[in-house]
C-alpha cells in the first residue's frame, strides 16, 4: 500500500512538469559582415502554462564574435508561422545586472517597454538611464536577455542583438 500511495505522489508531482514544457530560448550568431555587424539571435518559444521565458546569456563563443563591438540596436519581431505573443518588455542586461535600455531599476522598461509585438517588427536603441540619452556599450562580457510580461501560452518570437564596431 505505501508503495502505491509513493507512486502516486510521484505520478502526481511528474505529470505537471512534462505537460507543461517550460519556455525555451535558442540562441544563434550570424555574421553580417564579419568582424563589422554581427548578430546575437535569440529565439523563444514562451511557457506552455505562463508564457515566460527564462533568462538568457549567449555563450563564451559568441562572446569571441563581438567582444569589442558596440551594441548597436535590438530587434524583436513574432516568429513567422509561431503563435503571436503579447507586448511585452525586452531588458539587456550586462554583467553588471544594469539594463542596457534604460531602465532604472530592471523592471520598469525604458527603450525595451512593448519591444516585442503581436504582429510587427520593432527596433530600438541602447539608452543611459541618467541622463535619458542613447548610447553605444562596448561590449566587455556576458549579456542576458530578459524578457516581462509576456503571458501567451508558448508564443514565438526572436529577438536580435546587432553590434558593430
Amino acid at each position: 500500500m505505501k508503495k502505491v500511495f509513493a507512486l502516486i505522489v510521484c505520478l502526481a508531482i511528474l505529470i505537471p512538469s512534462i505537460a507543461f514544457s517550460a519556455g525555451t530560448v535558442t540562441v544563434t550568431r550570424k555574421s553580417v559582415i564579419p568582424n563589422f555587424i554581427e548578430q546575437i539571435i535569440f529565439t523563444c518559444t514562451g511557457d506552455s502554462s505562463d508564457g515566460s521565458i527564462p533568462n538568457t546569456s549567449f555563450t563564451q563563443q559568441d562572446l569571441r564574435h563581438v567582444i569589442g563591438m558596440y551594441l548597436y540596436a535590438v530587434t524583436a519581431y513574432p516568429t513567422s508561422g509561431g503563435t503571436a505573443p503579447d507586448a511585452a518588455d525586452v531588458f539587456i542586461l550586462n554583467a553588471q545586472n544594469e539594463d542596457l535600455l534604460g531602465s532604472a531599476d530592471n523592471s520598469t522598461a525604458a527603450n525595451g517597454a512593448n519591444l516585442i509585438h503581436a504582429s510587427l517588427g520593432r527596433t530600438t536603441l541602447p539608452r543611459l538611464t541618467l541622463p535619458s540619452v542613447n548610447f553605444y556599450p562596448v561590449v566587455s562580457g556576458l549579456l542576458t536577455l530578459q524578457v516581462a510580461n509576456q503571458a501567451t501560452h508558448s508564443a514565438n518570437y526572436t529577438v536580435v542583438l546587432t553590434f558593430v564596431k
